[in-house]
């Protein structure tokens, strides 16, 4: 099945449907208003008759209705939820069919679709919405809107609609924030300068100097790098030129048994180690007996069960530092993890019942039971660590984040979370890499410029944000958080692995194309995803075998770096071993070749010798199979004398069409 499901809007709705205490039914009436409310803005199709609906109250929104419709298969089902104003918050349809490639609908047809469905959907005070950003998929086109209020786009109020691109239906709308009956939106008025707001935001950390890691599975190296980043939960009150944060709710860590134990294994005869399982096997040499790891846990942790108590206990190794295995013991009414070489603790979740009375504990009390704690199982470490109010937002919660070169590594730091009613530690954890390497930080740019490129093009501006549960405020800051982080020494864009950023958002138009001959091919590609990267298509020129094997995998190719790709392209065998020639001239007979087994056919191309040549040239008989299978597919006719011209260089407007082509038969 080729449906494309949003995963927010689908998390959304099992949010919504998994509430696992409902309220009561309520008033008949409440119910009532609501299903009219939701046939006046979706269409129920009649077969859909099995309804049910469950309600809820939420701490935040209030009253909360999920009504569902399904047909007596199952087969087309409706869910909706929504709030106690009456306003729609999310919406899914379904109905199974086979389909994908090229759609009926134009981009901009769907995108009249979702603004209808939004007219109808929103309430009168959130009629104000700007498209923000559109993509593609196998069966729908996707629509981001944010909302505005007096001509500022609010923080968190943002929706998400799906447009069927043949049928040009709604199939699916989430929205984030909602405006509610008691929200106030506070004038302009008398403002700070957006200068002081950069001054403050800046002052204020949003954006900071900070060492970032990522692991390598593939050659199994971690990288630490040292980059600017955003924090875009810091804002500037327009006011006061005061920080505020967006409001959110921080809810209590969860904690969970784990399964399994050692498995013992008697050697086989006549087996032998390799040199990297040796590597291994000496690596393990000199750990802790789970016994062992159970007194050094004792030692730090007070009342912890003996070794007898244990309900389960696993030794795993840590992927991102060689040698580095850890235990990890279970018991009734706790969990820990802790060093299988030196016996360090590295977490604690305590799962029982805590006793006492909720809140009894104070903040300066609980401070003092964490920092004794930290200092018993990690006070060298702490000695590295500074606090972090910011990484400390849950009551009763202490994190330390390592420091080097005066520069936070938010990857490492100590945490401890004390219970307010019996004043216990209820969760410790250490992440800290032993033996990481950082590199130095000398001739690093000033904040102030990295501040500079990340606010490029206007993404620091005024807005209106949450402060509160019903409180607004008009602040400086970014919308949209900026997805990089910037190289401290040259100002270039870093993607989450430390390497050059690549902008994952596909190209919707081209500057070069209007009144060509390829126009309608290549705009209609662009409205279903498909694309060559550039503002300018440069239909007159030669494609590589890259560009063309991108073009064909638009969906997918941006995720890939080129060796990468060419790894998926050999394993789904579109690209067979000793094939791949990222930057050479593609010949119009292996765009066939390539075309064919996208389609899953190689088998059938593979012998020539069955095929007639259908067209008025000779056609290479490798290549005889591939080039019949096209032409009858109607892949690629040939040029006006029917000549195949299979070593011809296929130029970029013939890709384009050959990848409609290829699109509307497959």
């Amino acid at each position: 099945m080729k449906k494309s499901i949003s995963f927010i809007i689908l998390a959304a709705l099992l949010l919504a449907v998994a509430t696992p205490a409902f309220a009561a039914p309520g008033d008949s009436k409440e119910l009532e208003q609501a299903i009219l409310k939701v046939k006046s803005v979706i269409d129920i199709a009649e077969e859909a008759s099995i309804f049910d609906y469950r309600s809820w109250d939420d701490p935040e929104s209030g009253k909360m209705l999920s009504l569902n419709w399904n047909d007596k298969k199952y087969e087309k089902s409706y869910s909706v939820t929504v709030n106690e104003d009456g306003v729609i918050l999310n919406y899914y349809f379904y109905e199974y069919r086979e389909g994908g490639g090229i759609g009926t609908l134009t981009r901009e047809q769907g995108q009249k679709s979702a603004e209808a469905f939004l007219s109808k959907a929103l309430p009168a005070s959130m009629k104000d919405f700007r498209l923000k950003d559109s993509h593609s998929n196998d069966m729908s086109f996707s629509y981001a809107y944010d909302c505005y209020v007096n001509g500022f786009p609010v923080v968190g109020m943002s929706f998400s609609v799906e447009v069927d691109k043949f049928s040009g239906k709604v199939g699916s709308y989430y929205s984030g924030d909602v405006i509610r009956k008691k929200d106030v939106f506070p004038a302009a008025g008398n403002k700070i300068s957006e200068d002081k707001a950069k001054e403050a935001f800046i002052e204020g950390s949003g954006v900071s100097l900070v060492y970032n890691s990522h692991y390598d599975y593939e050659n199994r190296e971690l990288c630490i790098y040292p980059a600017f980043s955003i924090d875009g939960s810091v804002f500037v009150d327009a006011a006061t030129g005061k920080l505020v944060e967006n409001y959110r709710n921080y809810y209590a860590y969860g904690t969970a048994k784990d399964a399994g134990g050692i498995m013992r294994l008697e050697a086989a005869a006549n087996a032998s180690l390799s040199p990297e399982e040796q590597i291994v096997v000496d690596s393990v040499s000199g750990l802790m007996s789970k016994e062992e790891a159970v007194r050094a846990a004792s030692s730090i942790v007070p009342g912890l069960p003996s070794a007898s108590k244990l309900a389960g206990a696993n030794l795993s190794s840590r992927y991102e530092e060689k040698g580095k295995y850890y235990w990890h013991l279970n018991f009734e009414n706790c969990s820990v993890t802790v060093d299988a070489k030196s016996g360090e603790l590295i977490s604690y979740y305590s799962y029982g019942e805590a006793g006492g009375k909720e809140g009894a504990v104070s903040e300066e009390t609980a401070r003092k039971t964490a920092m004794d704690f930290i200092k018993k199982a990690a006070g060298a470490k702490l000695e590295k660590a500074a606090y972090s109010e910011r990484a400390s937002r849950l009551p009763h919660t202490f994190t330390y984040v390592r420091e080097v070169n005066g520069v936070q590594f938010p990857g490492n730091s100590i945490s401890v979370s004390v219970d307010s009613a019996s004043g216990k530690i209820a969760h410790y954890n250490l992440n800290w890499y032993d033996s990481a390497e950082f590199p130095g930080i000398s001739g690093a740019m000033a904040i102030g410029e990295a501040f500079g490129a990340f606010a490029g093009g206007g993404k620091f501006d005024l807005l209106y944000m949450r402060t509160g549960k019903d409180k607004i405020a008009l602040a400086y800051g970014f919308l949209d958080a900026p997805d990089y982080s910037l190289d401290p020494f040259t100002g270039g864009k870093l993607g989450y692995d430390g390497k050059p950023y690549k902008d994952r958002r596909s190209v919707d138009s081209y500057s070069d194309i209007a009144g060509k001959w390829y126009e309608e091919t290549v705009k209609s590609l662009l409205d279903n995803g498909y694309y060559l990267e550039g503002s300018e298509f440069k239909g007159g020129a030669q494609i590589t075998q890259e560009e063309f094997l991108r073009y064909v995998h638009s969906p997918m190719q941006a995720y890939y770096a080129s060796d990468e790709f060419y790894d998926m392209l050999e394993r789904s065998k579109v690209v067979l071993k000793g094939e791949k020639a990222p930057g050479s001239e593609l010949t119009r007979q292996d765009a066939a070749k390539f075309a064919i087994r996208f389609m899953g056919l190689e088998k059938a191309a593979r012998d020539g010798s069955i095929f007639k040549n259908m067209f008025s040239d000779a056609v290479e008989p490798d290549y005889a199979g591939y080039a019949a299978l096209a032409k009858t597919l109607g892949v690629m006719q040939g040029d006006t004398s029917g000549n195949f011209n299979g070593e011809k260089a296929m130029t970029r407007a013939e890709a384009a069409v050959v990848v409609f082509n290829l699109l509307k038969s497959n």
